[in-house]
């Protein structure tokens, strides 16, 4: 209102003044982002781009991008394929015509089942056991120049006497050649394992491997709850096969030690005729192992490879003779790797 002498005051514009105020921000704000950039790039010195672009260069890559990454393609390899199982071409003999209560042959590379009888039926398995006990005893540190003394434990033993001091590695070797039941108990006895934890050994290992119808109560093979299959055995014989210290140890064809005590020398033949070469056949031996005890009848496992240069694992249990262990087990092999191709890769 006016008095008559001023003129009027003019009504305040609230809208306009926020409108300068925004506009006043905006000027301050520009003017201080372009500032600071012009202080950054004075205070650090940024590379060339082409001194960035020239570690890789872009034309050698793919021109296809997603998501801001390049895309790669893998290498041009195939996938590996699953070796080619064998195909069986000719006629195998009639289970019956076997005495072996039980037997089967494996191909080494494919895990095939080339031939069975009963071969997940548990028997018996006698001193084959020792294959088992030779793998849990090199668990342990062994110093194999050590000496120890023949165990006092009364067990059957055409090899060992009490009381005799042998090195390790010579004990070792009368176990896996000579097939000595004292020379196993004492391996044990001298790293110091108590024998119930070393067979509790032996059963955990047995389960490791996925031996489902083995079980073990002592190391030697004497006792005939030590029972086991021929699909089991399979299982256990190339498994410890791959180990160089047992299978040198059951490639060896012969061993002589000597008694201080009784000063008398003693040779050992390996229990296994076809390494021998007192079973004639015309396969490569890579290992094997014996056992017999009048509960399990005559058993023989093997692995040989045949003239095409494949591998197969053989084993018979239960046969009723000596020698038949060793001649079904050889005529068996002959008999696979007539009736099966092997295909080439």
């Amino acid at each position: 209102m006016s008095d008559g002498f001023l003129p009027p005051t003019p009504i305040k514009d609230r809208s306009n003044m926020w409108r300068n105020i925004i506009v006043v921000a905006i000027f301050v704000i520009s003017i201080g982002g372009t500032l600071g950039y012009y202080l950054i790039q004075q205070s650090v010195k940024l590379p060339e781009v082409s001194q960035v672009i020239d570690i890789v260069s872009f034309s050698d890559l793919p021109s296809q991008a997603a998501g801001g990454d390049i895309i790669i393609a893998p290498p041009n390899t195939p996938p590996e394929l699953p070796p080619l199982l064998p195909e069986r071409i000719g006629e195998l003999p009639a289970p019956e015509s076997f005495t072996a209560e039980a037997m089967i042959v494996k191909d080494v590379q494919t895990g095939a089942l080339l031939y069975g009888k009963n071969q997940y039926e548990s028997l018996p398995i006698a001193s084959i056991t020792k294959l088992m006990s030779a793998r849990v005893f090199l668990e342990k540190e062994i110093d194999w120049t050590a000496t120890t003394t023949v165990t006092s434990q009364k067990v059957i033993d055409t090899h060992m006497y009490a009381g005799d001091t042998y090195s390790l590695k010579e004990l070792w070797l009368a176990g896996l050649i000579g097939s000595s039941n004292k020379a196993i108990i004492s391996l044990s006895e001298a790293v110091g394992w108590p024998q119930v934890a070393f067979v509790e050994r032996m059963n955990q290992v047995a389960a490791e491997l996925g031996m489902t119808d083995t079980q073990f109560r002592e190391p030697t093979g004497l006792d005939a709850g030590n029972i086991s299959s021929a699909s089991d055995l399979a299982i256990l014989l190339k498994d410890v096969l791959q180990i160089p210290t047992i299978q040198q140890a059951v490639l060896q064809e012969e061993l002589t030690i000597f008694s201080k005590e009784r000063q008398k020398e003693h040779h050992l033949w390996n229990t296994n005729w076809l390494l021998l070469g007192w079973i004639p056949n015309t396969f490569n031996l890579t290992g094997g192992k014996t056992g017999y005890i009048p509960a399990s009848g005559y058993n023989f496992s093997m692995q040989v490879t045949g003239d095409n240069d494949k591998d197969i694992i053989v084993i018979v249990l239960g046969t009723n003779s000596h020698e038949a262990r060793f001649t079904e087990a050889r005529d068996i092999a002959n008999a696979v790797f007539d009736a099966y191709l092997w295909p080439t890769p």
